[in-house]
């Protein structure tokens, strides 16, 4: 069986990376996990908002937030 630092190593990613990116989480305090996490939910809101406006330029604001969470939701399914 496969460690799970093997099943989640992104494809391209050495094994050895992957486990020292692995040991640097788990010495990671529970405020930088969520300091991390909060951070990667910002980035994942404004990449997702970029590309609904990159793709549907003709929407206002507040279209290109509703399609944003559209997407997310979607992708949480």
């Amino acid at each position: 069986m496969s460690s799970l630092s093997e099943r989640l190593r992104p494809a391209g990613v050495a094994a050895d990376v992957a486990e020292q990116q692995a040991q640097r989480y788990r010495a990671m305090s529970v405020e930088e996990k969520l300091r991390l996490a909060d951070d990667m939910g910002r980035l994942a809101w404004e990449l997702t908002c970029a590309g609904v406006r990159l793709r549907r330029p003709d929407l206002a604001e507040e279209q290109v937030r509703a399609e944003a969470r559209a997407i997310i939701r979607a992708a949480a399914d």
